[in-house]
């Protein structure tokens, strides 16, 4: 069973939400200066859309990521949780 079958996925549309989105990022992407990063409130005003929604892609692009690099490299999940665990031990957040 995969991460996406246990959370139900995002509302679809017509394609007009999505073109709208994907536009916003490509000029966002155009206009920002190189590694510069942009909160989910500022993401949305160029997207017309919600932070949540932002927030939402993010989660579900991260969760399909995970998915695809835990198959790939044919690891199960608590393999990944391990992983993550030690990662936050060896790189601990900076404050």
């Amino acid at each position: 069973m995969t991460s996406s079958e246990h959370e139900p996925p995002l509302p679809h549309n017509d394609g007009a939400k999505t073109r709208r989105i994907d536009l916003g990022l490509a000029i966002l992407s155009a206009v920002a200066p190189p590694r510069v990063s942009h909160t989910p409130s500022e993401i949305a005003a160029w997207c017309a859309c919600t932070p949540a929604m932002i927030s939402s892609i993010e989660a579900q692009a991260l969760r399909r990521l995970r998915e695809k690099v835990r198959r790939s490299f044919g690891l199960a999940r608590c393999d990944m949780a391990e992983r993550r665990r030690l990662v936050a031990l060896l790189c601990p957040p900076s404050t």
